[in-house]
């Protein structure tokens, strides 16, 4: 596209000075200028090229950037879960483990009151039956 810009702003200076019939001096400065402003649009276009190539690669490198991050972001959230996870489990064993050691207690205080009551029974019975 600047290469058609460029050989149009040629031919256009070109026919300018073939109709005016200017001097060979006059042609000569003209191409002269012609010249150096074909260099100029060149020189600019292969600098706004460059720039344009490194502003994609920094947006390729940011891009990147972003990525990487929130990769780590979503397997810190998902350790975070499952530590959760393991912890809920860990807690929920503990309490089943205090129940049925609260269950253990609590037959064995019912068994030793029976027998108390038992005993209470007999010797209420013998005394009973003595007197």
């Amino acid at each position: 596209m600047k290469t058609m810009q460029l050989s149009s702003v040629l031919l256009a200076a070109a026919l300018a000075l073939t109709v005016t019939a200017c001097s060979k001096e006059d042609v000569e400065k003209a191409g002269n200028s012609v010249e150096s402003a074909a260099k100029s649009v060149g020189e600019s276009a292969g600098d706004m090229a460059s720039e344009a190539k490194d502003m994609a690669s920094d947006a390729a490198d940011s891009a990147s950037d972003v990525m990487a991050d929130a990769g780590a972001a979503a397997e810190d959230a998902m350790d975070s879960a499952g530590d959760m996870a393991e912890d809920a489990v860990e807690a929920a064993g503990d309490m089943a483990d205090e129940a049925m050691d609260a269950a253990g207690d609590m037959a064995d205080d019912a068994a030793g009151a029976m027998d108390d009551a038992s005993g209470d029974a007999d010797a209420a019975m013998k005394k009973a039956m003595e007197g």
